[in-house]
């Protein structure tokens, strides 16, 4: 998941030897990556969501890297069914990823 902040997100300093955690949760023939328990949280928050505002916006004129994370999702993936289904698969990553 990415910002759609023109410019983009500073890099952070880190160190590249010590290791780095990715949450990879795969349901519905999709598979999301996350690199922090925020992201998880608004794709969390997204999803527990029955409706969503369209996702039409200006973009100031800016290219299609410019969407948000959850204008690229495949189409189906919100619908009733599947939405539960990725619900309850983020909500069990979270439970997971807490204990670690």
């Amino acid at each position: 998941m990415s910002t759609s902040h023109v410019g983009g997100v500073l890099p952070e300093k880190r160190n590249n030897l010590l290791p780095k955690k990715v949450l990879c949760v795969e349901v519905c023939s999709f598979t999301f990556q996350f690199l922090s328990e925020p992201q998880l949280q608004e794709a969390i928050s997204y999803f527990s969501k029955k409706t969503h505002p369209s996702t039409r916006e200006y973009n100031n004129g800016l290219e299609h890297y410019w969407q948000k994370w959850f204008e690229r999702l495949p189409p189906g993936l919100v619908s009733t069914g599947k939405r539960q289904k990725v619900l309850a698969a983020l909500q069990k990553a979270k439970l997971i990823a807490g204990s670690l």
